[in-house]
């Protein structure tokens, strides 16, 4: 599996692009878009993530190279059979604040590239339904925290949340392209 990019150096090559969003805002944004069932190719995403961030602009080869490695990551962990998807947010190392942060940019990046794909919420399942009823509710997080153990460990339990919904949703919806050619060979 590919490992993340560092944090902080991804932030600072989106601002010196002029692209004033947070890396977790990145990556959730390609987590709902692959979650929903967008099935696209590195191109038109590329183009999506551009008409959103870059006011249609295209991307310096940094960021393509950037956004492709968290696209390859996105779709790495959502169709791990050990369930290894993880959010892309600041590392355990910052206050427990920038880590809130972090997941709400996560959180709303995610319902950003979900309703990009998603037209129609009626079709949703009530789990799936529930689930973005509950992310818009994280969205608004107070994100103050205390560096205390408790305020951590609720930290970690509402992003354990949104790393299981995330992959609920991907599990329910998504387009697993891997799976498809499996099952194709097995017939």
């Amino acid at each position: 599996m590919i490992e993340f990019p560092d944090y902080q150096e991804a932030q600072m090559l989106l601002e010196k692009q002029d692209i004033f969003v947070a890396p977790s805002e990145v990556h959730g944004t390609i987590s709902g878009l692959l979650a929903c069932g967008l099935s696209i190719d590195e191109k038109e995403y590329l183009t999506l993530l551009s008409d959103v961030f870059n006011e249609g602009q295209a991307f310096s080869t940094e960021l393509k190279d950037l956004f492709s490695n968290l696209y390859t990551q996105v779709v790495e962990g959502f169709t791990d059979e050990e369930f290894h998807f993880d959010l892309y947010l600041p590392s355990g190392d910052e206050t427990l604040t920038d880590q809130a942060n972090g997941l709400v940019s996560w959180v709303a990046g995610f319902m950003l590239g979900f309703g990009l794909k998603q037209k129609d919420y009626g079709k949703l399942s009530a789990d799936v339904k529930e689930i973005i009823k509950d992310f818009t509710e994280i969205s608004r997080l107070d994100t103050t925290f205390d560096d205390g153990e408790e305020d951590e460990a609720a930290l970690h339990e509402i992003i354990e949340y949104v790393r299981v919904s995330s992959l609920l949703c991907f599990a329910e919806m998504g387009k697993d392209t891997t799976s498809t050619t499996k099952k194709k060979t097995l017939h």
